[in-house]
This record gives structure tokens, C-alpha cells and sequence, in this order.
């Protein structure tokens, strides 16, 4: 296998999905400020736009666009309008998804089943599916997706859904890498816990109070998830694939 994984993240044209807000938009930033040329996707079609000319107001190095990842024909028409626009993919950041829903097992209907898993974990995969077909042919490309804690703590507020969904990301990373290593595409996932920007919307002011005292290290925010995207899309995460990266200040101890 040709030796092509080393590219800096200066020299790298990157998708983030979900990048219109919390954990994207942050994973957007930081990337944005290593030098990354940036394919901003998120269904909020005006934030993601405004996250964009926050970013690059020329748009050279970074362009918005709108896309619903649970749609298979939207996805396939964002990875055509990325590569129309800069004429190749080096690394997928799979962030977008639905806030934690709360659902008792047996309330919870069909319909929201199905809407979870659609978005959290199906909409992931269309995305990867979508651009395999380039990095194959380039033999090279580095995907992240964003898992969460909960696929190995679930919480009994939360829908087994949102669960499911979650670990099954995990299992599609490991499988996926197995396969694709041999084509020079390193994939991973990411397991934040509670980032408190958002993605606790879902939950009391109580249950975030008690939920916050089971972080030794505390909760700062979602910059140590970015800095983790950094490091697996950079040199330094040329050797690491298929793994499931705890970063939850200490909430998870394992695999």
C-alpha cells in the first residue's frame, strides 16, 4: 500500500457535518485554525452559512452547505458539490445527529424509533458511503464520526434509540476499518460525554447538576473533542484505526 496517509491538516480539504453549532462548529474552528480548507454541511442551512463567514467571508477556504444526512439523494449531491468545488476529499468529520432524546421503552413509537436511528446512525453511514468511492480511488482518506458515552453508559432518561444508534456507530467505525485499512482509509470514532453547549438540551436543570459531579475532570466545554478530531486527521494519527476514543474527563474508564 502506497504510504500517502501523511498530509498535514494545512493541506487538507475536510467535510464536518453538524458544524452549524456546538461540537461541529467547534471541531470547524479548530480546524479552520490549523489551516484546513473546510466543507461546512449542516441542515441549518442560515447558521451553518453564518458559522462560514464567521470563518472565511471570501469563502476560499471554507464553503457552507445544506444538507439532511438522513436523505441518501442530499448526501450523494453534497459529496458531488464538494468535489465540483475543490476537487477532492481528504477526511470526513461526522458530527451531525439529534440531541439526546428522552423515551421511556415502552412509550417511545415507532416513528421516533425510526428517526433516531435514521439521523444517528444511518444518516453517519450515508455520508461514509457516499465518499468511499473517492478515497478508494485515491487510495487514501481519514474518517471520524462522533459517537457518545452513552453507547457504553446509557442513561435511563435517554431513548434506547439514541443508544443503540450511538453503539452501533462503534461497530460500524471497527468493521468499516477493517476493510478499508487496506485502501489507506483510517477510520475512528469519538465518545464525548456532556459538553454543555447544547446537547444536554434535552435535560433538567437537576439531572445536569447531578450528572455533572460524575466528571473527575469537570466539563469545559467541547474543545477537547476538536482537539481530538485534530489529532486523529493530522500526522499524528496515522497509526491509529478502528478505535473508539473516550473523551468524557474521566465520566468513562475502558473500552
Amino acid at each position: 500500500m502506497e504510504n500517502t496517509l501523511s498530509r498535514s491538516i494545512s493541506e487538507q480539504i475536510v467535510i464536518v457535518t453538524g458544524s452549524a453549532q456546538g461540537i461541529g462548529e467547534c471541531i470547524a474552528r479548530q480546524l479552520f485554525q490549523q489551516g484546513a480548507t473546510l466543507a461546512l454541511a449542516d441542515i441549518q442551512d442560515e447558521k451553518v452559512k453564518a458559522v462560514q463567514l464567521s470563518l472565511d467571508s471570501d469563502s476560499r477556504k471554507a464553503k457552507s452547505y445544506y444538507v439532511d444526512i438522513a436523505d441518501t439523494g442530499a448526501v450523494k449531491r453534497l459529496i458531488e458539490a464538494i468535489l465540483q468545488d475543490f476537487g477532492r476529499i481528504d477526511s470526513l468529520v461526522n458530527v451531525a445527529g439529534l440531541d439526546a432524546p428522552k423515551g421511556l421503552a415502552w412509550e417511545i413509537t415507532e416513528e421516533e424509533w425510526r428517526k433516531v436511528i435514521e439521523v444517528d446512525l444511518n444518516g453517519p453511514w450515508w455520508m461514509i458511503q457516499a465518499v468511499l468511492p473517492h478515497m478508494m480511488e485515491r487510495r487514501r482518506g481519514k474518517i471520524v464520526t462522533i459517537s457518545s458515552i452513552s453507547a457504553h453508559r446509557p442513561f435511563p432518561e435517554h431513548t434506547p434509540a439514541y443508544s443503540a444508534a450511538k453503539a452501533g456507530l462503534i461497530g460500524m467505525t471497527t468493521s468499516l476499518a477493517t476493510q478499508l485499512e487496506a485502501y489507506g482509509i483510517l477510520l475512528n470514532c469519538i465518545l464525548p460525554g456532556m459538553i454543555g453547549t447544547g446537547t444536554d438540551i434535552n435535560m433538567t436543570q437537576a439531572e445536569k447538576d447531578a450528572y455533572k459531579q460524575q466528571f473527575p475532570l469537570g466539563i469545559v466545554g467541547p474543545s477537547p473533542v476538536a482537539q481530538a478530531v485534530s489529532y486523529l486527521l493530522a500526522e499524528s494519527g496515522d497509526w491509529i484505526s478502528g478505535t473508539a476514543m473516550n473523551v468524557t474527563g474521566g465520566l468513562w474508564k475502558g473500552w
